[in-house]
């Protein structure tokens, strides 16, 4: 068929998907392809009309020959009720062609029209991924000509490369989406994450790891990672391997001592395969420092009552001898002595309780 400016409709077509083919400024060139189209079907308004979980619709994109906007530019204003039938019948058709807005049974979108104008309408199924997404409309308000079958004809093909490049950019959308999450989850999570080549240089350091040498993931990418630990609990040989199992995973512990700080951290290394021929080994590491440090302090804490045990057994054993036997006939330096034992053995304990007392509050304190 030929078109208004006399060309053809395949060529119309073409130009359109050029048009719409490119995700860069996509809603600009979907304004351009509404005016293209209604200038060329000598439509008085052409619209992108989407369709809302609650049943409504919302104009997401208009065109108008005079250039103005038939609706109020609040959104409250520019949704509006239509019933289910009409979703069935654009599902079942794949068009619907209002030729007088008196047929039109729903009085909802009667008035809709009459404040529009209209004297004639088509609307055209939109599908994203099989389901009903959207629908484009074009109307008439003047004397011009109804739509022929053949005009019709080529207004779906024209709906489904529209849908086709709405559908392209609802993908792009969510894999940027995914990509700026994905990116954000990398570089904000508090475990230190890397990437190495088969022969343990850095090939990606996520900025919990970087930071702790510089500003820049330039101050590590390069490095060899055994460059960077002061201590590994492995051999480099055991972590070259884990590039050449792919079911492999590795745990082990090094140290880091950056800025004059011990940072011990516990990494889990495993096998990424980036192409057919390219693998890389991926570190995932937890910082463990304030569990070794509890470590410590316990064992520090086990040998203060190893030395209490040993040391105040016997006087405890005393005391409670000295107690027991108690006839009430002790002498004033027998009873000072056992005074003295009592007094010195509490506060040893005392001093104790308060130590255990202090690291597990301060443990407390920091979970």
């Amino acid at each position: 068929m030929q078109t208004q400016n006399n060309i053809t409709g395949a060529e119309f077509l073409s130009d359109l998907n050029v048009l719409l083919s490119t995700s860069v400024g996509l809603n600009r060139n979907v304004k351009q392809a509404l005016r293209k189209l209604g200038e060329h079907e000598k439509a008085d308004q052409v619209y992108i009309v989407s369709i809302n979980h609650d049943m409504t619709f919302t104009i997401t994109e208009e065109w108008t020959r005079n250039g103005d906007s038939v609706f109020p530019a609040t959104d409250e204003k520019r949704s509006f009720y239509y019933d289910r039938k009409l979703e069935q019948d654009l599902e079942r058709d794949n068009y619907i062609y209002i030729r007088d807005i008196e047929e039109v049974t729903n009085e909802g979108l009667k008035n809709i029209m009459r404040a529009m104008q209209v004297r004639c309408a088509i609307f055209l199924p939109l599908y994203v991924s099989s389901h009903l997404f959207s629908f484009l409309s074009l109307s008439r308000c003047g004397e011009q000509e109804l739509w022929s079958e053949e005009d019709i004809a080529f207004l779906i093909q024209v709906a489904s490369v529209m849908s086709g490049a709405l559908e392209k950019e609802l993908i792009l959308r969510k894999l940027v989406k995914h990509h700026a999450l994905y990116q954000d989850f990398i570089e904000n999570r508090v475990d230190y994450i890397l990437r190495l080549n088969r022969h343990l240089h850095i090939s990606f350091s996520n900025k919990t790891f970087y930071s702790l040498f510089g500003d820049s993931p330039d101050d590590v990418i390069g490095c060899r990672i055994g460059d960077l630990m002061t201590e590994m609990d492995i051999p480099p040989k055991q972590l070259e391997a884990v590039a050449k199992h792919p079911d492999m995973l590795l745990t082990f512990h090094s140290t880091l001592a950056p800025a004059d700080k011990v940072i011990f951290i516990e990494w889990y290394a495993y096998p990424v395969k980036l192409d057919r021929e390219h693998i890389e080994i991926h570190l995932i590491g937890h910082n463990v420092t304030r569990f070794r440090e509890m470590e410590n302090e316990l064992n520090v804490l086990r040998t203060d009552l190893q030395v209490f045990s040993e040391s105040m057994f016997p006087m405890w054993k005393s005391i409670c001898e000295r107690v027991q036997n108690d006839t009430g006939n002790e002498s004033g330096e027998e009873k000072d002595d056992l005074r003295k034992k009592t007094e010195i053995f509490n506060r040893f304990y005392e001093e104790l309780l308060s130590k255990i007392g202090y690291k597990f509050a301060a443990h407390a304190y920091r979970s």
